[in-house]
């Protein structure tokens, strides 16, 4: 069953969603995600583009999900 890690992050009034990783990349579950979301975020921000970006959210998806800003 694939499973999407998707953050939600904002940098003054601009928010978009991100997928940071889903099963077929990291083979994380949904359990793996509901508890290592965060510590999985935190790195993904340091270590990407969006270092000056806010996480205000992630939510841990079943199936493949395409972020509504690419909608």
């Amino acid at each position: 069953m694939l499973v999407t890690l998707v953050a939600l992050l904002c940098n003054g009034q601009i928010c978009l969603e991100k997928v940071v990783t889903n099963s077929d990349l990291s083979s994380i579950s949904m359990m793996d995600c509901q508890v290592h979301a965060q510590a999985g975020i935190a790195e993904w921000l340091q270590h990407g583009p969006y270092r000056q970006w806010q996480l205000q959210g992630y939510k841990c998806v079943l199936g493949k999900y395409i972020p509504k800003n690419q909608a």
